[in-house]
């Protein structure tokens, strides 16, 4: 179970993504499949990951620390 998580940080830039050691679980899919969704269920938080209502309407790379020991990449 993922029991502590908490969102992290968000890029806007790829010049500046998140520099760590801590292996990363990205998310990728198309837009509106249920990436943010998915998210929130397996960690059991329902606004842990924004969930938009408009396809497409993400334009940040999101981090979520899970455990201090790896991240999930929205």
């Amino acid at each position: 179970m993922l029991n502590n998580v908490k969102f992290e940080t968000s890029i806007f830039n790829y010049n500046n993504i998140l520099n760590t050691n801590k292996p990363q679980i990205v998310l990728v899919g198309k837009s509106n499949v249920g990436k943010s969704s998915f998210i929130n269920t397996i960690t059991n938080q329902k606004k842990l990951a924004k969930v938009g209502q408009t396809p497409g309407k993400t334009r940040s790379i999101n981090f979520f620390n899970v455990n201090d020991e790896f991240y999930l990449v929205d």
